[in-house]
């Protein structure tokens, strides 16, 4: 192994990627993302339904989905990544060799982010060209909502890796991630919506504008599903977007180096 920090993150990068591409997550992944997308596809002119004379419109559909899907992805490519260093004890083949914990971290990291990206990349991508095939144009509010579904990825992903650092058991922490983001921070965002607080740092909330760089409302479930759930800026949402990936790696990387392998 190269014994450079770039070049030992791009060693473990590599073998992660390599070893999701031999498992049966990334195929059980791309499976969903082709069902949807053919469900999309082949529901309306077998319901008799039109398909929408407008790109952006045509796109929101499977925009209102990204969400969910980028949560899926955080949580097979990244909820277990670490914990599983420490409950499956491979911890004692890695950290012996000259590889600093920090650097293993990081190419994890790169890696689960570099797996979940190519999924939402041909997730959209399926979706632009049928939008072009389709109506016959595209727009440029297509790739912006690709590019915050990005963002919204970074910060999923920064999420489950902090939280597999901090617990000892992988099906707490795939578990917690997905309900995190299902299901939590969406009852605190209504909540305090409720109490005339806007949520604009919860990142579900944040995650609105996806659907909304298309024209699409962002609508919430739980009580009083019709009402419409707040949404931040642009702005201000990819700025929450980074600092819960930012701090969430960061908060990873300093807990995974203090862990003793025995749990």
């Amino acid at each position: 192994m190269t014994t450079t920090p770039f070049g030992q993150v791009v060693t473990v990068a590599s073998y992660e990627i390599r070893k999701y591409i031999r498992g049966r997550r990334l195929l059980g992944m791309l499976i969903l993302v082709a069902l949807i997308i053919g469900l999309f596809l082949g529901l309306p002119p077998a319901l008799g339904i039109p398909y929408a004379s407008t790109p952006n419109a045509f796109v929101s559909t499977f925009a209102s989905f990204s969400g969910l899907l980028v949560v899926l992805s955080g949580v097979l490519f990244a909820a277990d990544a670490l914990v599983s260093e420490h409950e499956k004890r491979t911890g004692y083949f890695l950290f012996p060799n000259p590889v600093r914990r920090e650097v293993l971290v990081v190419g994890k990291i790169a890696a689960s982010l570099i797996v979940s990206a190519a999924v939402l990349t041909l997730y959209y991508g399926a979706a632009a060209i049928a939008a072009l095939a389709i109506t016959g144009s595209l727009t440029w509010d297509v790739g912006l909502s690709y590019v915050y579904a990005l963002a919204y990825m970074t910060a999923v992903v920064g999420v489950a890796y902090l939280l597999s650092a901090l617990l000892k058991s992988t099906v707490a922490a795939t578990v917690l991630t997905f309900f995190l983001f299902t299901l939590i921070f969406t009852i605190i965002g209504a909540i305090l919506s409720v109490a005339s607080v806007k949520p604009w740092f919860i990142p579900t909330s944040a995650s609105g504008i996806i659907a909304n760089a298309l024209g699409g409302a962002a609508v919430g479930p739980g009580p009083g599903g019709g009402a419409r759930e707040f949404v931040p800026d642009p702005a201000t949402s990819v700025l929450v977007f980074a600092a819960y990936a930012i701090v969430g790696g960061v908060l990873a990387i300093l807990w995974f180096r203090q862990r003793e392998l025995a749990s």
